[in-house]
């Protein structure tokens, strides 16, 4: 278990759950949500079998900020928390076809920006610098899957 790491894909906004936030902060069970519940996964494994498993989120431009936010509530916990940000791709006017945004990635001009999707978790991974990071710990393995998939951890 020490040689694995777990990585919760967690880029995705509640709203088909009427949710305006990330999904991972959506109250699920006992006013729980699902990142808390991720925690006490990963928690458990770490208290139970001695281990140091740390848990990664890749957020999205959507979700960093209030992820970040909500991340310090765990501070105290059995459990070492990374994170890192999704790449995020231009929109296409689907007219001209051509880029809308006109200059760099900006709050302002975010709405023209979207988050490429899972299939961006390996190259975010690699450039976020968190690869070099787990090897140099020993981690050989990471368990992926969504944030709302709790039967995955």
């Amino acid at each position: 278990l020490n040689k694995i790491a777990v990585l919760k894909l967690n880029g995705g906004l509640g709203t088909t759950m009427g949710c305006r936030g990330p999904k991972s902060a959506i109250e699920v069970r006992d006013k729980l949500t699902f990142l808390d519940l991720t925690v006490k996964q990963v928690e458990f494994l770490n208290t139970k079998y001695g281990v140091d498993v740390p848990l990664i989120l890749m957020n999205s431009f959507n979700t960093d900020t209030e992820t970040e936010r909500v991340l310090s509530k765990y501070s105290d916990h059995n459990l070492k928390i990374f994170t890192f940000t999704q790449h995020y791709f231009p929109r296409i006017d689907k007219h001209t076809m051509t880029p809308l945004p006109t200059g760099p990635f900006s709050k302002e001009n975010a709405h023209q920006w979207y988050p490429p999707g899972h299939g961006n978790v390996y190259q975010s991974l690699v450039d976020s610098g968190l690869v070099e990071k787990l090897l140099g710990q020993g981690k050989e393995y990471i368990f992926i899957s969504n944030i709302d998939n709790l039967g995955a951890t």
